[in-house]
């Protein structure tokens, strides 16, 4: 079986407990330890170090002697830590440094010797393979081309309803180019000439870009800090074809002092991020797409993303997400499938993305009650408008932020909830206050608990709501429970009442 083709082995058999991954990259080495594996896997320990390993391979084609003992250094420094953590699942694999280097069998050997790791050397169509898994294991709708920026090679790859379609690997890692003394117009021409080789890229729609590697991310953390974006995270930072351009077209124009003092560009990458934004400007010319989605997964999330089963692989990432938070923080994990079910009158208008927001502020809507009353709002909009979930963008977590903030305050009022409502419009701010106060209500009928609401009913006309409680719980009405039906009638600028029906209702 050829190299491509090969899956990555674990250096044990596979267990349920944690999985460490060690990325060998062209510009870092870096250990990532999961809690999984498992459909949405977070990190538990994240560490790298940049050692620089492709920095001559472009005139040289050599690993450097100094470059080659950091990174050593660094990987006996991991594999210590991975045994002291009792980790025994290990996946190793070294990228296009390693792989394209004359020295790099020589420096595997070595580090096989030295650190008992096995490292697997990745070919450029696994590399790429893994990337575009890595996209559509946290964005599992995504539809276009991802582009990983590495430091000695870039891979684009088209993705197309959840599967990996074609795959390129090009010569264009950012560190490489820095270091191969070209001037500006030869170094265009020399891009240039690259990706217009892959001529598939002419073929399929690319709506979207969606953009992996550190040099690429740095731009959108860049972008956020610079514009006050009220949300410090880069996973599916979405920014328009124009806005990018501009972004690019100001980076090179900014001096190396600029760069080092510029917000979300670190110093080690300043000597560098010139060239990672004329990539990206030479594939936009290419590609054209509308916008570019930033992906803070890519090759070490889709190596664990390979190695599950297609059931597993097909469930989604942001409720498995919401259901493990519930299940951790929540006091019945399952009630918010009965409240979404409750709620099927407010949503019944909603389109898919509506109505699959709402059953993730469903499930999330009891994460707070633990905390003092005070702070359950605050405490509650926090976690899910900052938690690494995947699968959902800026405005989204928004949306489900908001909504659990108002099922415990009841409105919007207070400091936490400010910076989220300058991401949505006032239809969507109206649409979360309703699927809050919708929660509050629900959860002041049932008590918080299971097997009450699948016996009421919540009917919602164009005119009026109406709530229908069987006779047999009619004791469960009082002052609260009119108080939150009244509060979602207003929201909504619906009559309401309260019907108590003799039979009981199926």
């Amino acid at each position: 079986m050829e190299d491509r083709d090969r899956e990555l082995d674990p250096v044990v058999k596979q267990s349920d407990r944690s999985t460490a991954v060690i990325d060998i990259g062209s510009n870092s080495v870096r250990l990532v330890v999961y809690d999984g594996p498992k459909r949405v896997p977070l990190p538990k320990f994240n560490e790298k170090v940049l050692c620089g390993l492709g920095q001559d391979l472009g005139t040289t084609g050599l690993l450097g002697e100094e470059a080659m003992e950091n990174a050593l250094a660094s990987l006996r420094r991991y594999a210590a830590l991975v045994n002291h953590m009792g980790i025994e699942r290990v996946m190793v694999a070294a990228t296009a440094a390693v792989r394209e280097a004359d020295n790099g069998s020589e420096f595997v050997s070595e580090v096989e010797q030295e650190c008992d790791l096995n490292v697997q050397v990745l070919s450029g169509k696994q590399e790429a393979r893994y990337a575009g898994l890595g996209v559509l294991s946290s964005i599992p709708h995504a539809k276009g081309v991802v582009g990983d920026l590495g430091g000695g090679s870039l891979e684009l790859v088209e993705i197309n309803d959840a599967k990996i379609e074609q795959t390129a690997t090009l010569p264009l890692g950012a560190l490489r180019l820095s270091n191969m003394g070209m001037s500006d117009g030869r170094l265009k021409k020399f891009i240039g000439k690259k990706i217009s080789k892959v001529d598939w890229l002419e073929e399929i729609p690319k709506d979207n870009f969606y953009v992996v590697g550190g040099g690429w991310r740095s731009f959108a953390k860049y972008h956020i800090a610079k514009t006050n974006h009220p949300l410090n995270i880069v996973h599916n930072y979405r920014m328009s074809n124009a806005d990018i351009r501009e972004l690019i077209d100001e980076i090179q124009g900014m001096s190396i002092e600029e760069l080092i003092a510029a917000p979300g560009i670190s110093k080690s990458r300043a000597g560098t991020v010139k060239t990672s934004a004329l990539i990206l400007q030479i594939i936009l010319d290419r590609l054209n797409p509308k916008h570019v989605i930033f992906s803070g997964s890519g090759l070490r999330e889709g190596m664990l993303f390979s190695e599950l089963k297609k059931s597993v692989r097909k469930r989604d990432p942001l409720m498995e997400a919401c259901r493990d938070m519930a299940a951790r923080e929540g006091r019945f994990a399952e009630h918010g499938e009965e409240i979404f079910e409750w709620l099927s009158d407010l949503v019944r208008h909603a389109d898919v993305k509506g109505r699959y927001l709402a059953l993730a502020a469903a499930t999330l809507s009891d994460i707070a009650w633990s905390v003092s009353s005070e702070y359950r709002a605050a405490q509650a909009f926090r976690r899910i408008f900052r938690a690494p979930f995947n699968g959902i963008g800026h405005r989204g977590r928004a949306i489900v932020a908001l909504a659990v903030y108002a099922r415990y305050r009841g409105d919007f009022m207070g400091s936490a909830s400010d910076d989220s409502l300058s991401l949505l419009t006032e239809q969507e701010a109206l649409d979360a206050l309703s699927m809050g106060l919708a929660l509050r209500l629900s959860h002041s009928l049932s008590g918080g608990t299971m097997g009450i609401l699948n016996k009421t009913k919540l009917n919602i006309t164009d005119t009026d709501i109406t709530l229908i409680v069987p006779e047999s719980l009619s004791s469960l009405l009082g002052v609260q429970v009119t108080a939150r039906l009244s509060a979602l009638a207003r929201a909504l600028d619906l009559g309401w009442e309260i019907e108590i029906a003799k039979d009981e209702l199926s």
